[in-house]
């Protein structure tokens, strides 16, 4: 049996998909007594360039040993699956088990928004603290001319 990488990327419309076409092609695997090493589901990123008139897609990788057999059934059910915009079976030398670059810099990206995310919030809330203080400086401003001119009336 040979080791294979596929990636697959999948119509931006249909990203809620990406989780079971992943399941579909380990049963495919297993299915032909092969082994799945490695299954990511990567998420949405830009494209390099527009496919199909789309900007983004979904993202999906496997790392699989599997005969000739069990391949051409995944490449068969990728050209009529109309959600999956392209695919790429590669064939490699060794299996690989870790996390794939790609799926490292969907992380890093996805933890620096959300670090950007709580920097704007946090800077709201300042922003907003700071109009309620002035608020309640001018309310008491206001209040304390108003005593004054009173203690100047009697």
């Amino acid at each position: 049996m040979r080791h294979y990488e596929i990636v697959f990327l999948i119509h931006p419309d249909q990203s809620d998909q990406t989780s079971s076409i992943l399941s579909k092609l380990d049963k495919i695997v297993q299915e032909s007594d092969g082994k799945v090493h490695r299954s990511e589901n990567i998420g949405n990123r830009k494209l390099a360039y527009p496919i199909q008139d789309q900007f983004k897609a979904s993202y999906g990788l496997i790392n699989i040993e599997c005969n000739q057999e069990a391949i051409e059934e995944i490449k068969n059910s990728f050209k009529f699956n109309d959600s999956i915009i392209r695919s790429l079976v590669l064939s490699v030398n060794k299996a690989h088990t870790q996390d794939s670059a790609l799926l490292m810099q969907t992380k890093e990206e996805n933890e620096k928004d959300s670090y950007q995310e709580a920097r704007e919030q946090v800077q709201e809330l300042e922003t907003d603290d700071a109009q309620k203080a002035k608020k309640t400086e001018s309310t008491n401003t206001t209040k304390e001319e108003a005593v004054d001119e009173e203690v100047e009336q009697e």
